[in-house]
């Protein structure tokens, strides 16, 4: 699978730069920049898009689609333009050297694998993030922390949204990203179909992009849309087995950061009490709303919304 053939999809938030050096880093791999594609989700009405280097299109969505939106909307004008396989990367991803050779060999080789991730180390370190993730028997998920026993490609049952390589098959098989997830648990969700519709999901070792895990900039909506959107990745993944779990799961992480909130505001421990209150009172919501069917972007009331903005 050549580097000619690829679609890469940077999703951008805000007015910001973060973006530069993904791109920099893209076209120093081969890339061309009218293989680049740059989705804007701005962050308030009116933004002006970042700006990008000769060559690299973009696509403007007016408000913030959240990343299942969003990444949807690139995915769509790659598969106008024949791309195969697509890259999908959020702005704060960075790929180091040989990581996109690696993942585009490993497509190459594993025809099997619908859905390619690199291994994720947190940004400006070598620290582990994520070899991929594995859902529980309960529907619950989580990431594998350690590097895996496993020969150039580890099968998973889901990878990270901030780094995927899908095939167009893979894409017209399991269909894209669920809109009404907005973010969080879309990219297991959709990992969760291509696996059900016969392909694999598989992190490559040899590739390693660096990430920065964002719900500390918007503990309310992060608490919310994590909740919610897990309760229902559960409901499918496993049966009401699993809401069952999240749910109970969830009153006690409540009560605990209540606790929390309130051992602060005395004075008992040391921090603020408003970012354990805008976890709890986003993780009741999330499972409220989950019961209720309510949908798409966190509620603009909640606490702690961070960089949350024109959704």
């Amino acid at each position: 699978m050549e580097v000619e053939s690829l679609g890469v999809v940077v999703l951008a938030y805000g007015g910001g730069r973060q973006h530069e050096g993904l791109l920099e880093g893209l076209l120093a791999e081969g890339v061309s920049p009218a293989a680049l594609l740059v989705v804007h989700n701005p962050a308030a009405p009116g933004e002006s898009a970042p700006p990008l280097p000769a060559g690299v299109e973009l696509l403007e969505t007016g408000r913030n689609l959240g990343y299942a939106g969003g990444m949807n909307r690139g995915i769509a004008h790659m598969r106008e333009r024949g791309a195969d396989p697509v890259l999908l990367l959020t702005h704060d991803a960075r790929l180091r050297p040989g990581a996109l050779a690696a993942l585009l060999e490993a497509a190459r080789r594993r025809p099997e694998y619908g859905v390619l991730a690199p291994a994720l180390v947190f940004t400006g370190s070598d620290e582990p993030f994520s070899y991929g993730g594995v859902t529980r028997g309960t529907g619950t998920n989580k990431h594998v922390g350690e590097r895996p026993a496993a020969d150039g490609v580890f099968a998973c049952d889901w990878v990270d949204g901030g780094t995927m390589l899908i095939r167009k098959a893979t894409l017209e098989r399991a269909g894209g990203f669920d809109e009404r997830f907005w973010g969080y648990c879309e990219e297991a969700d959709l990992c969760l179909r291509v696996r059900r519709s016969g392909a694999a999901v598989g992190v490559v070792l040899d590739a390693v992009a660096e990430q920065a895990p964002g719900g500390a900039k918007r503990p309310g909506p992060w608490a919310y849309l994590l909740i919610r959107n897990q309760t229902e990745y559960a409901r499918r993944a496993v049966g009401l087995r699993g809401v069952a779990v999240v749910t109970a799961r969830t009153i006690w992480l409540v009560a605990f950061q209540l606790a929390r909130a309130l051992a602060r505001g005395v004075g008992l421990r040391p921090g603020g009490a408003a970012e354990p209150w805008a976890v709890a009172v986003g993780t009741a919501r999330g499972t409220l709303d989950w019961f209720r069917s309510r949908w798409g972007p966190p509620p603009a009331d909640l606490p702690g919304m961070g960089d949350v903005g024109n959704a």
